[in-house]
């Protein structure tokens, strides 16, 4: 009996020396430190002068302080738009008046905004290219943007005789009025393309089986790999869209108008 239970002590103490304790688990790797870097386009065209055509006839002199009369029943006229007329009438030192004694009437006779074909914009080179430059160059060369043509035609006529002493006509294309450059820019991020990959692999190895069986080996957590991608462009300035074209026609009116009344002869 005493035999036995020695027998049964040994084999028991046995069954304990030789069971593996399961190797420790594995450690979510650290993830590499991720870079981002953020790049500008500028894209350009070429540019026109307003086209401005001016007669003044000689039949009568135009002279300071005489008084002028505008009329705006042919074209629609913003408020603002005929007191910065009235204004440039002034600095002509031509007076204007609402009476219907003037000197001479000012006819506001084409106030004309057309949407056009939209126009191209080319990508500039910078002066020192970066090193993405030339692949999104090739990926987008050009911006298209909404344009606007604007025309302005003015005559002035001599109220007591009812001549003509005076036409003018100017026009111009929201871009050439503007000139701005489109500003844009885009990123270039990099990142982990393997996470789940490397997740999965720590998750398998920390199992009791897999502990246990890679007691005393060397294993080999799979390293994050990294991939660099690009961010679509976005416009930082510029006007190019139909509603950001749009809110420059009351400038482009102005600018027109006041060109045209410069060209008034004044004595």
């Amino acid at each position: 009996m005493r035999f036995l239970v020695v027998s049964l002590f040994i084999l028991l103490s046995t069954g304990c020396a030789i069971t593996k304790q399961p190797a420790e688990p594995l450690a979510m790797p650290l993830k590499p430190t991720l870079k981002s870097q953020t790049y500008q386009l500028e894209y350009t065209k070429e540019h026109s002068s307003p086209k401005v055509k001016s007669v003044q006839l000689p039949a009568h002199k135009v002279v300071r302080n005489q008084t002028v009369k505008i009329i705006t029943d042919k074209a629609s006229v913003t408020d603002k738009l005929l007191s910065q007329i009235s204004q440039a009438l002034n600095d002509k030192q031509l007076k204007v008046t609402t009476k219907n004694n003037s000197d001479y009437t000012l006819t506001i006779q084409q106030l004309d905004l057309t949407f056009t074909d939209d126009t191209k914009y080319a990508i500039k080179q910078p002066e020192k290219p970066f090193t993405l430059y030339s692949n999104v160059a090739q990926q987008y060369p050009t911006q298209q943007c909404a344009a606007i043509f604007a025309q302005v035609s003015m005559r002035l006529t001599h109220k007591s005789s009812g001549d003509v002493v005076w036409f003018a006509k100017s026009s111009i294309d929201s871009a050439s009025f503007h000139r701005e450059p489109l500003i844009y820019n885009f990123t270039e991020e990099q990142k982990i393309t393997n996470e789940l990959e490397v997740v999965a692999f720590i998750h398998q190895q920390n199992t009791d089986e897999a502990r246990i069986e890679r007691l005393g080996k060397d294993i080999q957590i799979p390293q994050y790999k990294t991939l660099s991608k690009l961010s679509s462009l976005t416009k930082l300035s510029g006007p190019c869209n139909r509603t950001e074209v749009s809110a420059l026609t009351p400038m482009m009116q102005f600018y027109l108008s006041s060109i045209l009344i410069d060209k008034i002869k004044v004595q």
